[in-house]
């Protein structure tokens, strides 16, 4: 890889995180670890091949002052430190910001569970305060970049957590004469005009957003709510054919940009890992995070339903379900942990044999070549959140079908759930209805599970 300084024309990207994480060895050296997820495996190579830029929060290990170690191996995290701008919170701000505003406020609202929003002053003042944070911080990184007017930065900003950021950089960018582009992508859901208005400062956010070029979605649903919403909260003139918006003046792009997958990567993970041994059982499989957007609770019921309703499958059929932990420090979370676990326990000891037990459950993270194996060996992949923004699992899942085909059950909740038309749609708040899928995929012959998986 050449070492070279951000220039014209690159990208500079904008997260709440780096692409890494820093932990403190025994020395006291910082040293990184690659982070998972799409984010960081489709941008991050970009960032490296054009020279850019990363700005991100390092996490609560680095000390303001200290210096980002360089990568010790090659991996999508591969960044220069020249190319990484870290940006430092407090505790507190950290708090108010991120477990306030974004986790209890945005997070819910997008995902259309108002019920489950905290809507607090004291986090929104917070939320502001750390997008212009991060906006000074990237315009301090644009200063060092070379000036070309016939070859500007793009500014790429990412998710619910940076809404309001390229509003500060827009208006000082101009003032310092210093031209660029900007861009946003949200990764969650766009939610309706009668979610959003539920926000307080809901037009901040409109227009926190319109501050960019182009915005992107994961589909053409959520870029049609959030046309409604410029036009019926800040009474801009929308084109809903052409996909635009007009504010001050500005003309901005809106597009869907669904996220994907390296296709075939994960097709030689699944070719090269190993047997997952699961005997002659059916496996049904569910890969999430601890998160209660998933419907892991209506996933697990719909398998009870199945086991009562339809006997024949006793004793036939297991459901691994690998339960990946998220925002531990969070009560809700950790309710929702003591919630799963104890109905883990409620259907094994009910339905559980000398010989068998009916749900195997991970709570932990699996490593991707492993989990490459259980997307090729699982029968059913069972993919039924309540609310996704896409969810890369149904991806995942059928990229890794190497061997025998699978089936796909698919939220049509989820992004993914307007796209992959092969796959088996069922609503997962109807527990009923997903027992009966369940059972048909179980029994589908293979010419077709060919096309539903």
């Amino acid at each position: 890889m050449t070492t070279k300084m951000a220039t014209a024309g690159s990208l500079v990207v904008i997260s709440n995180r780096l692409p890494f994480t820093l932990n403190r060895g025994d020395g006291g050296g910082l040293a990184r670890k690659a982070s998972a997820g799409g984010l960081v495996t489709a941008v991050a190579p970009v960032v490296i091949q054009s020279g850019g830029l990363w700005v991100g929060w390092p996490g609560p290990e680095m000390v303001a002052g200290e210096a980002i170690p360089e990568a010790e191996v090659q991996d999508t995290a591969q960044l220069l430190s020249s190319q990484v701008h870290p940006v430092h919170l407090t505790d507190e701000d950290f708090q108010l910001y991120y477990n306030g505003c974004c986790n209890a406020t945005f997070w819910p609202l997008f995902h259309s569970m108002p019920d489950r929003a905290v809507f607090d002053e004291k986090y929104w003042i917070a939320y502001r305060k750390i997008n212009e944070l991060f906006a000074k911080e990237t315009l301090a990184a644009l200063k060092n970049m070379k000036k070309d007017p016939e070859n500007v930065p793009l500014i790429w900003i990412h998710d619910y957590h940076l809404m309001l950021a390229a509003n500060t950089i827009r208006e000082e960018a101009e003032e310092l004469d210093l031209p660029c582009k900007i861009g946003f992508f949200l990764h969650i859901p766009f939610p309706p005009w009668d979610m959003i208005k539920i926000f307080p400062w809901h037009d901040l956010i409109l227009q926190g957003i319109l501050a960019c070029d182009l915005v992107g979605f994961h589909i053409e649903d959520y870029c049609i709510n959030f046309l409604e919403c410029c036009q019926r909260g800040l009474g801009c003139r929308v084109d809903r054919v052409g996909m635009l918006v007009e504010l001050g003046g500005r003309t901005i792009r809106v597009r869907p940009l669904p996220i994907s997958i390296p296709f075939d990567r994960f097709q030689q993970m699944a070719l090269k890992a190993k047997s997952s041994n699961w005997t002659d059982l059916k496996v049904i499989l569910g890969v999430d995070r601890l998160d209660y957007t998933k419907g892991l609770i209506n996933r697990f019921r719909a398998f009870e339903r199945l086991l009562s309703d339809f006997p024949e499958f006793l004793e036939k059929v297991m459901m691994l379900q690998v339960a990946v932990p998220s925002r531990t420090d969070v009560k809700e979370y950790g309710e929702l942990k003591e919630t799963m676990d104890k109905l883990v326990g409620q259907i094994n000891g009910r339905f559980s044999t000398s010989q068998w037990s009916p749900i195997r459950y991970i709570y932990g993270c699996v490593g991707q070549a492993e989990l490459a194996g259980y997307y090729r060996d699982a029968d059913v992949a069972l993919v039924t959140p309540l609310r996704d923004g896409m969810n890369l699992v149904a991806k995942e899942f059928v990229a890794c079908r190497t061997r025998e085909p699978g089936v796909l059950i698919l939220s049509p909740f989820a992004g993914a759930g307007g796209m992959m038309h092969e796959a088996l749609l069922v609503n997962p708040y109807e527990i009923g209805t997903v027992a009966k899928m369940l059972a048909r995929a179980l029994k589908m012959p293979q010419d077709e599970r060919e096309t539903s998986g």
